[in-house]
């Protein structure tokens, strides 16, 4: 009776001192990519706000097959791929918000285009934005997001500017 009362009062601290730590880890994780782009690159964004172009410079789109759900100004905006909900909540001239949806919490996806006025090229930024519940498991995955979503960032970013995969 003395070993089991002391295993479990062991797994009791254990557990507490796994929560603790985990409580001091970031709730938000951005992820970021970016490069730059020759002038006149601007119309690198129709690629982006267009999901229907994600084939030509999305790492791996080229692939899968893509449904349609929504169109808006002859563009597809909401689409889902491989049960991946995809919704492009913002679409502008210098920026694209795409929300991935796959289960119940959402990833943000944006690319940014920035102009400097005394430079002949822009930068176009990716970055993912995560949000993480207080789990420990969804905080300690947090950790190695850079690694896993960083050289997907990178070949679409390296994607885009070299003209997309498919050359239009």
């Amino acid at each position: 009776m003395k070993y089991v009362r002391l295993l479990i009062i062991s797994v009791v601290a254990f557990l507490l001192v796994i929560s603790v730590v985990t409580a001091l880890l970031p709730s938000q994780v951005k992820v970021s990519r970016a490069a730059n782009l020759n002038t006149g690159a601007d119309s690198v964004l129709n690629y982006i706000n267009d999901l229907s172009r994600w084939k030509y410079w999305y790492p791996g789109f080229d692939t899968l097959q893509l449904e349609n759900t929504g169109t808006q100004n002859g563009k597809i905006v909401k689409a889902t791929v491989k049960n991946i909900q995809l919704r492009i909540i913002t679409a502008n001239d210098s920026l694209v918000t795409v929300e991935m949806k796959k289960g119940a919490q959402p990833v943000y996806s944006s690319w940014r285009l920035i102009h400097y006025s005394y430079s002949d090229s822009v930068t176009i930024q990716n970055y993912m934005d995560f949000h993480f519940k207080w789990y420990p498991w969804e905080r300690f995955a947090g950790l190695v997001l850079d690694r896993s979503y960083g050289p997907l960032m990178e070949q679409g970013l390296k994607n885009l500017k070299n003209g997309g995969v498919g050359n239009k």
